[in-house]
């Protein structure tokens, strides 16, 4: 089957997960007719920062968010999956469903499309529990599910009692052609981390280990700064005297925040080892990945599947725990060899280009059918 069009329900907004936003883009430059419902990013937002030429976006009015109106959230988001379904057609559409919410929203919806997708960005032990129990029931209507990691295969499948593993589609950025013009700078070293602003990610240790770096070396945030936690990491930078050498720039929209990590020159991604949800995920964090796309070294960590992604393919380095002192020492052995910089990020990008990017992953959900792209489709989809 060759699908006549493709709807996105992302009930999470879609500016805040790139893995949506690739799949509009390649279906749309693949010729594909695309429909997208979602919210925006914040109660006081109406529309999204995300567009494309090709995708038909349903964003439902911010004032949805507010505290108490969940219910009428829910009737409006099913009344615009209902009205998408009416304009794709059923006879040959997917539905791609995002979440534990987006699985239930496609299930209260009238009018099934021929093939619908279950994808789940998080470990579904973080679902909120009334969604849950309703997921094992719901599932048995999905024709495939979608998780962004092999460490989640497993948990998924006896979650949600399948008869086979899901599909892993990891969360990889889409190809870059070339690296990213990055500005001439004659003095200075820049860290850069992108994503949620939390103690989840290591920030505190990272920021403990900043008054040990060489004098000229400082750090760049990139990730929503209202939240009362990266208000936290901003006081911790205060108490020990390194605020100067960490900047908050807040939230960017993904290409804004793609262009901005290549302006650095090495990365660092950490997540904690306590958690399963940490544990598995290499091939979900999308950091990684990003750096890899900016041309940049990287420090990793040990969590599964980590060091053999970044040391053994000569991209970077990691620290065996989240000590300051070990994030520190590399720090400054990469400050100290802007050579090495040069030549891990370079076969970073070599690396992005040629396994690690979105468009070859998306591929695989494609070929569950057992159909080739139209005439034309495969130049578009860059596969």
């Amino acid at each position: 089957m060759i699908p006549s069009g493709f709807l996105l329900v992302s009930p999470g907004p879609v500016d805040g997960y790139p893995p949506v936003q690739y799949q509009a883009r390649l279906l749309a430059n693949a010729g594909y007719e695309v429909e997208l419902v979602t919210l925006p990013l914040n109660a006081g937002r109406e529309g999204t920062f995300f567009a494309h030429r090709g995708v038909r976006i349903t964003c439902l009015p911010g004032r949805l968010l507010t505290p108490g109106r969940t219910a009428l959230r829910l009737l409006a988001l099913v009344r615009s999956v209902a009205a998408a379904r009416l304009r794709l057609g059923r006879a040959r559409s997917v539905e791609i469903c995002y979440d534990p919410i987006g699985v239930w929203i496609s299930d209260l919806t009238p009018r099934k499309p021929a093939v619908r997708v279950a994808h789940f960005h998080e470990l579904l032990r973080d679902a909120p529990m009334h969604l849950e129990r309703r997921l094992p029931r719901a599932i048995a209507g999905f024709d495939h599910v979608v998780v962004p990691d092999a460490g989640r295969a497993r948990h998924t499948q006896d979650k949600l009692e399948l008869p086979r593993l899901p599909l892993v589609i990891e969360n990889y950025p889409l190809r870059a052609h070339a690296l990213p013009d990055r500005p001439v700078r004659k003095d200075g070293f820049e860290v850069v981390y992108c994503g949620s602003l939390g103690l989840s990610q290591k920030l505190d240790a990272v920021i403990q280990s900043i008054p040990a770096w060489p004098a000229h070396a400082t750090l760049v945030l990139i990730g929503d700064d209202t939240r009362p936690i990266a208000k936290r990491l901003r006081a911790m930078a205060e108490e020990l005297d390194v605020s100067d050498r960490v900047t908050f720039l807040g939230w960017m929209d993904l290409p804004q925040a793609e262009e901005r990590m290549a302006w650095a020159d090495l990365g660092i991604a950490l997540l904690d080892s306590k958690s399963i949800q940490w544990r598995t995920a290499l091939g979900a964090s999308n950091k990684r990945y990003l750096f890899m796309k900016a041309g940049l070294p990287q420090i990793g960590d040990t969590n599964p599947g980590v060091p053999e992604l970044i040391e053994s393919n000569g991209i970077g380095a990691c620290v065996t725990d989240h000590d300051p002192a070990q994030i520190a020492a590399q720090v400054a052995a990469y400050a100290a060899d802007p050579s090495r910089c040069r030549a891990e990020g370079m076969r970073a990008f070599d690396l992005h280009r040629g396994v690690y990017n979105y468009d070859a992953a998306f591929r695989r959900l494609l070929d569950l059918w057992n159909t080739p792209l139209e005439a034309g489709h495969e130049t578009a989809l860059h596969i």
